[in-house]
């Protein structure tokens, strides 16, 4: 079985499904407004590399990288990759995966997905690589969401992640990917949020920021986003900044994402609502309490409705 649906995962499950789909299943298990979707497991990727005999080129590659040349990094993560994305899937995977997209809604037979990493290292606590490996949003159809099950498999060889191995001395060989299909949220605003404040320290805050469209525009670090602080016994907002937010990641013609500017009159004017960070608020507190650490929650909103799209620990100050 190389495929498990998010209400079959739980928190426990990071070696198998990876970081971001074991709590993607906690989070569903909690009743929480998570969107559907399922997990293809490590051991997936294991069986496409062995069933292709990719594993003794992909070592032979990785034993020549130069980890200090960016050039011949980037070069031979790419032979790597390549290799990854041009072999075949192997055809137990390819059905599972189909079936289970196929199954994902009710009102459409291919609906739009995004396909996102789910990674962890073998035998270790670490689950989670932020921006080093990829994602991709508005892929619609079969054969789409193959190609982009094994780019995301692929991804795990991005330059960033083998260097960020072979810096904290980790084998290449314990790399865990899973990527995770899931239903597209055509979000109108999307952010980050943190049960603490990640900068101070203080724990009785909860710091959000948010723009327009995609969350990828907060995520990346490219936009100026609002910027809201709120007691977290009351939540009632303590901070807001406003940012001239000018830049929006949103869906392309045809799917896919693209970057875009803001509308003229969106572009000063607040993301959220009082009321919706209180609702976001209490989201988090929930899967706060649930965990009994802080958070740090990936969020969206479509026509009203809030989702929550990722959780992991959050980072504190001096970490």
């Amino acid at each position: 079985m190389f495929v498990k649906r998010f209400d079959e995962i739980s928190k426990e499950m990071v070696q198998e499904c990876g970081g971001k789909a074991a709590h993607l299943g906690e989070l569903t298990s909690l009743k929480l407004n998570v969107p559907k979707g399922f997990c293809v497991v490590a051991d997936a990727f294991t069986h496409h590399v062995r069933s292709n005999h990719l594993g003794e080129q992909i070592e032979g590659i990785a034993r020549t990288m130069q980890f200090e040349d960016l050039q011949d990094l980037e070069r031979k993560t790419e032979e790597v990759r390549s290799l990854i994305e041009k072999a075949p899937m192997p055809g137990e995977i390819d059905k599972e995966i189909i079936e289970n997209y196929r199954s994902l809604s009710q009102e459409e037979a291919e609906p739009f997905v995004a396909v996102r990493s789910s990674v962890a290292i073998k035998d270790s606590q670490i689950s989670s690589f932020p921006g080093m490996m990829d994602t991709f949003h508005y892929i619609r159809g079969d054969r789409s969401v193959i190609e982009n099950v094994k780019k995301c498999w692929a991804s795990v060889w991005s330059a960033r992640g083998a260097f960020a191995r072979h810096h904290k001395g980790i084998e290449h060989s314990r790399a865990i990917i899973a990527p995770t299909i899931q239903l597209m949220v055509n979000s109108e605003i999307a952010g980050v949020l943190f049960t603490l404040n990640p900068v101070s320290g203080e724990k009785d805050e909860i710091v959000i920021e948010s723009n327009w469209g995609l969350g990828e525009s907060v995520v990346s670090g490219k936009c100026i986003c609002d910027f809201y602080t709120a007691d977290k016994e009351k939540f009632n907002v303590k901070v807001k900044r406003i940012a001239t937010k000018e830049q929006t990641y949103r869906r392309a013609e045809g799917g896919g994402a693209e970057w875009a500017s803001v509308d003229p009159e969106k572009v000063k004017k607040p993301t959220l609502t009082e009321p919706q960070v209180e609702e976001l608020c209490r989201l988090a507190c929930t899967v706060e309490r649930h965990y009994g650490y802080p958070q740090d929650i990936e969020w969206a909103y479509e026509k009203g409705t809030a989702y929550i799209l990722q959780a992991r620990r959050a980072r504190e100050a001096g970490e």
